[in-house]
Formats: structure tokens, C-alpha cells, sequence
């Protein structure tokens, strides 16, 4: 690879699936330093970027400085400890211009290329989580992050929810999304992957589902697929594409029920749902409470707030020596308390706008390229970047690094230059032996 900056961004790709192996049996002594693991490399990227004049100074970037110079300032009149308030910044700030960086240096062909190295680890991480799955909490599978402590979170049934290579369970619910997109669009778009390389990720995709024991990953996958199926719904030559995955899926599922794989998984559904009044407000609480909770939180938070980074594990173990939810579990909550109702609002309403400006983005390439894979990428990406918790290093990195990609391949594959074959077919007839006139 003879570009830099894309080995930069395949670095940062491949350490955010390995940072929870580093963090849990490669490197425990050194699993809190490696929290940002992956910032060197972001940036490298940026320095890379300003000495060749392509760093993305549009307002939107501006405008995340801004909030980033007021959160600091608010921090100080807060009192905030100095490191976590810096912590804090780089949470809320410092991968988000990655997002544009990546739009203007991949193109549709880079994506297409991440994406088969993507379907390829999806094999590998399902079949370590099956291992996860089957082992029991004790396992060295299933080590927590550092010495051990802390462990995994269970599931059901006494089921570890497994989390593959990533430090928990939020890695593979962030992942898998990503991996249905690629998956789909390798369906749709014939000769884009080998078949049997979709085959086999399909089914993994499907596998992982009920052994994660987790309905935030269905829900994520699901709402992939809905993006999905709208690309065919607008070009219906492509729908006989997705029978043979909807065909591997009813089979899969069907072998992994036969095999108990879905036991635990069930068990939990059962659970949730009875204790949140039935499967559709179970599904409301899960997703929608925290935003509502915000409502009631906003009349609350101080005007500067708490401090930038006092609401994140680390800061709460710099400040009370203990990993544990400050603030508040919701990401909109937890923003609204740190800086303040003003600030926080500011700040909620740019990631929504981000995530708003690259679903539109998307939208367009599919209208003008007849291509879903960006359109596919918000679906996976989208939900992490309006209220996910960016605390966590792995769910930052998939909100930046698959709306990344999304603005990448909104651009549509590359079009033959049409001129180069017209000129190149005139130089030749021009070329050809004339045959003189007799007379």
C-alpha cells in the first residue's frame, strides 16, 4: 500500500478489533494505557493530513472546536480534574474529524477492500465467541480487562455474554452491524465478494446473534437489514439476491435451536420482556429511555456542569477510585450532566446533526449511483453516533470509523472514462492501413 494515510486508517481499522485482545491476554498489565491505543494513530493522521493540505477545516469542524474550547472552559469553573477533563475532550472531540478525513481520502473500491478483510474476521470472531459461549464465566476466554477483574457481564441461564476479541459485549454489537452491511451488499451486488466467503458470513452473522444473548446486537443487525431491503424495494432485479440469504438464515437459526445455541438467548428475551410488559415496550425502554431521561435530567445538570470526562469509568475511577456510572448510564443524560444544559444541548444537537448529514450524504450516492453500500453503512453506523456511549474506546471508534466509511462509499464505485475509450478507438481506426483508391 503506497499511500500512508490509507495504512494509517487500515492501522486504526485493525487495532479496533484487536484493542480488547491487547487489553485481555495480550497486554493486561498495560490494559488502561491501551484506552487509547488507537489515538496516536488519529493523530499521525491528522498531522499527515495537514502537510499535504487535506485536513477537513469545514464549518462542521469549526464548530467541534468551539464546543470543545467551551467544554474546557467549563470544566475549569467546574473544578474538574485537569487529566479527566482533557480525557473528556478526547471522548467527545478528537476522533470526530476522522469522519471527514476518511470521506475525502477512501473511495467506493478502499471500502469494498475493508469490507472483505471485515467478512473474513467475522468468521473468526464468531467462532471465538461460540467457544466464549460454551465456556464457563471462569474461562480465560472469557477474562475481563487488566487481571481479570470484573469479569464479563452474564446473560442467562449462567451464559457468559461473549464478547469475541473486544473488551465486552458493546464490540460485537457494534460490529456485526457493520459486517450485515458488507454481507448485504455483497449479495445484492454479485462478483463484489466470492460466494462462498458471503455464505460463510452470513451464517456467522446469524450464529452470533442468539449467542451474544444480547437484543441490542438483533436490533442493530435487524435495522442493517431494513436499510437493506429498502435498496432492493427501488431496483427489484436485485430481489431474488436476497433469497438465498433469507433461505441461510431460517436454516441456521433452525440448526443453532436444534443444538441449544439459542436457549440462553431466549431465556433472556422471556425475561426482558416480562419484566418490561410485553416485547414491544420492552423494546421502547431499551432504546428510547434514555432519551426521555435526558428530559428530566436537563433541569437538573449545574449550568457549567459536572466536567467534561466526569461521567466516564475513568474518570470516575481518577475521582473515587472505584469503575462505576458518576453521572449517569445514558449517553444523553451523562452529556447533559457533564456540560451543563446549554453546552450538553449544543452538543447532542452536532451529533445528531453528523449523523443526519451522513445519512443524507448516503442517501444521495445511492440516488445518483444506484449503489446502497454507503446508504447500508449509516444503518450500521447511525444509531451509535446519535446516543452511543463514546466512553467506551470501541464504540467511538465504530461510530467514527463506519460513518467514515459510509461518506467513503457514498462517492459510488468508479465509472469507466467514456472519453479515454472513444479517443483511444479513434487513435486506432485513425491507425489502421488505408487501402489507396484505384483508378
Amino acid at each position: 500500500m503506497r499511500d500512508p494515510l490509507k495504512l494509517l486508517l487500515w492501522i486504526y481499522f485493525l487495532l479496533l478489533v484487536l484493542e480488547g485482545a491487547l487489553r485481555k491476554w495480550i497486554l493486561p498489565g498495560l490494559a488502561e494505557p491501551l484506552l487509547i491505543v488507537r489515538d496516536p494513530i488519529v493523530l499521525a493522521i491528522y498531522c499527515l493530513a495537514l502537510s499535504r493540505g487535506t485536513f477537513p477545516f469545514r464549518p462542521a469542524v469549526l464548530v467541534l472546536a468551539g464546543l470543545a474550547g467551551l467544554s474546557l472552559v467549563f470544566a475549569v469553573i467546574a473544578g474538574a480534574p485537569v487529566f479527566v477533563a482533557i480525557y473528556g475532550l478526547r471522548i467527545n472531540y478528537l476522533h470526530v474529524p476522522l469522519i471527514f478525513l476518511m470521506g475525502s481520502a477512501l473511495d467506493h473500491a478502499d471500502v469494498v477492500r475493508m469490507g472483505r478483510v471485515a467478512l473474513w474476521l467475522t468468521l473468526g470472531i464468531t467462532v471465538l465467541m461460540f467457544l466464549q459461549h460454551n465456556a464457563g464465566p471462569a474461562s480465560l476466554l472469557n477474562k475481563g480487562i487488566g487481571s481479570g477483574e470484573g469479569g464479563q457481564l452474564r446473560g442467562a441461564l449462567d451464559k457468559v455474554r461473549p464478547a469475541g476479541p473486544f473488551s465486552f459485549i458493546t464490540g460485537p454489537m457494534a460490529w456485526y452491524p457493520l459486517a450485515t452491511a458488507f454481507a448485504f451488499y455483497g449479495w445484492t451486488h454479485p462478483n463484489t465478494y466470492p460466494r462462498r466467503l458471503l455464505i460463510a458470513a452470513t451464517a456467522a452473522i446469524v450464529i452470533a446473534v442468539p449467542l451474544s444473548i444480547s437484543r441490542s446486537l438483533l436490533f442493530s443487525v435487524l435495522v442493517v437489514v431494513v436499510f437493506g431491503l429498502f435498496t432492493v424495494a427501488r431496483d427489484v432485479r436485485r430481489l431474488g439476491a436476497v433469497l438465498v440469504p433469507i433461505a441461510l438464515a431460517v436454516l441456521m437459526l433452525q440448526i443453532a435451536a436444534n443444538q441449544d445455541l439459542t436457549a440462553a438467548f431466549s431465556a433472556r428475551w422471556e425475561e426482558s420482556t416480562v419484566q418490561g410488559g410485553g416485547m414491544g415496550a420492552s423494546i421502547f425502554q431499551r432504546f428510547f429511555n434514555d432519551h426521555l431521561a435526558a428530559l428530566t435530567v436537563i433541569g437538573d445538570a449545574p449550568l457549567f456542569g459536572h466536567g467534561v470526562g466526569i461521567g466516564s469509568n475513568v474518570g470516575a475511577r481518577f475521582t473515587t477510585g472505584s469503575l462505576t456510572f458518576l453521572l449517569a448510564e445514558g449517553e444523553w443524560p451523562k452529556i447533559l450532566l457533564e456540560l451543563g444544559p446549554i453546552l450538553g444541548a449544543m452538543f447532542i444537537l452536532f451529533r445528531c446533526w453528523l449523523a443526519a448529514h451522513v445519512l443524507w450524504n448516503a442517501w444521495l450516492g445511492l440516488l445518483r449511483h444506484n449503489d446502497g453500500l454507503g446508504w447500508m453503512l449509516v444503518g450500521a453506523s447511525m444509531l451509535i453516533v446519535i446516543s452511543g456511549q463514546w466512553a467506551p474506546p470501541t464504540i467511538l471508534g465504530f461510530a467514527v470509523f463506519g460513518s467514515g466509511l459510509a461518506l467513503a462509499a457514498a462517492g459510488g464505485p468508479a465509472e469507466p472514462d467514456d472519453e479515454t475509450e472513444e479517443t483511444d478507438t479513434a487513435d486506432e481506426l485513425e491507425e489502421e492501413p488505408r487501402t489507396p483508391l484505384r483508378t
